[in-house]
């Protein structure tokens, strides 16, 4: 069911939805509220990512480790290679985690899955984050990643950025910092429950609330060190608050009840307003940044397939523009 010119609403959930969620309000959430946001809780959280990074990889994939820009990752490719307009193309993918945990490891199975029914390569980043800086770190690994991927893929007019949460963040400021450093620009964005503000308090209290296992609490200890660090943010502090007219044409995703969504809701306004090509999707039912599941949820394969026809048909849009 469609509301608003450029959102689709999703109504539909499954048993394993209502399960995963359920799980998340009884023990993540409880979790999280009494983890402590130091080095030592950071470090801990960096050790589970560790043992994450041993298991094995996604089936009929390859995972090949690479360094971009002095920036560790790892290039993900699926037997099924694309013959249609994604021919070529490469996606981009930055990992969410807060920017103080999580991976290559943790978002292997969602990477994978992306190569798998897109036909390309998926470059995974794996960017500084806390306590080894602060957000304007990871946006510089991001950016030097982005910026030696130009050179070392097979068409740099089809390199797709992508991230979830905190790497939905850096894909928008990849995008919005590519037009400022004269770079080519990404063809397209996907950000799933991608962080647009860095002031989330200014919400409704009582919406914030209701995140399936993200405490507004702990958001708001993390917000002073985020923005410290050695490194400035360039550009918009937050992308929300950024000029519509620097995006590419732009793919969002949140869950009905979680913090990121007034800003995704708010994003979408202003690019539709500006005339930018922009569509979202919410989902009832759903967890923060429920794609990384994967292959778990029937959910999040199908928006996996839904951002991935939508950088398919905007690439070959812009291929069309500029023949």
């Amino acid at each position: 069911m469609r509301t608003g010119e450029n959102t689709v609403w999703h109504w539909d959930v499954s048993l394993r939805a209502h399960l995963v969620s359920g799980f998340a309000h009884a023990v993540v959430k409880p979790l999280f509220t009494i983890w402590p946001a130091t080095d030592a809780g950071i470090r801990v959280l960096a050790d589970l990512e560790t043992f994450v990074d041993r298991l094995p990889a996604p089936p009929r994939t390859r995972v090949e480790p690479l360094n971009l820009g002095g920036v560790p990752c790892e290039r993900i490719t699926h037997n099924h290679v694309a013959t249609d307009d994604l021919s070529d193309a490469t996606i981009l993918y930055l990992h969410g985690g807060g920017f103080v945990f999580c991976g290559r490891g943790t978002h292997r199975s969602l990477c994978g899955l992306m190569s798998a029914k897109a036909g390309v390569p998926v470059v995974s980043v794996e960017y500084r984050q806390l306590p080894d800086g602060g957000i304007g770190t990871s946006i510089a690994d991001a950016m030097a990643a982005y910026r030696a991927l130009l050179d070392d893929c097979p068409d740099p007019t089809k390199v797709i950025v992508a991230g979830d949460s905190a790497g939905g963040y850096l894909a928008m400021k990849v995008a919005e910092l590519a037009v400022a450093q004269g770079l080519h620009r990404p063809a397209a964005v996907i950000g799933y429950s991608p962080l647009l503000n860095l002031h989330l308090e200014r919400h409704d209290p009582q919406f914030m609330r209701k995140d399936a296992y993200l405490p507004m609490r702990k958001v708001a200890q993390l917000k002073d060190r985020w923005l410290g660090g050695p490194d400035r943010i360039p550009g918009a502090e937050s992308p929300v608050d950024a000029d519509p007219a620097l995006f590419p044409p732009v793919f969002l995703a949140c869950a009905e009840y979680e913090l990121m969504r007034p800003d995704v809701e708010l994003l979408t306004d202003r690019l539709e307003r500006a005339g930018r090509t922009v569509e979202t999707h919410l989902w009832s039912g759903q967890i923060h940044a429920f794609p990384v599941l994967a292959t778990v949820l029937r959910e999040s394969s199908e928006l996996i397939s839904l951002s991935v026809d939508f950088a398919r048909r905007n690439v070959a849009s812009r291929r069309l523009r500029s023949a």
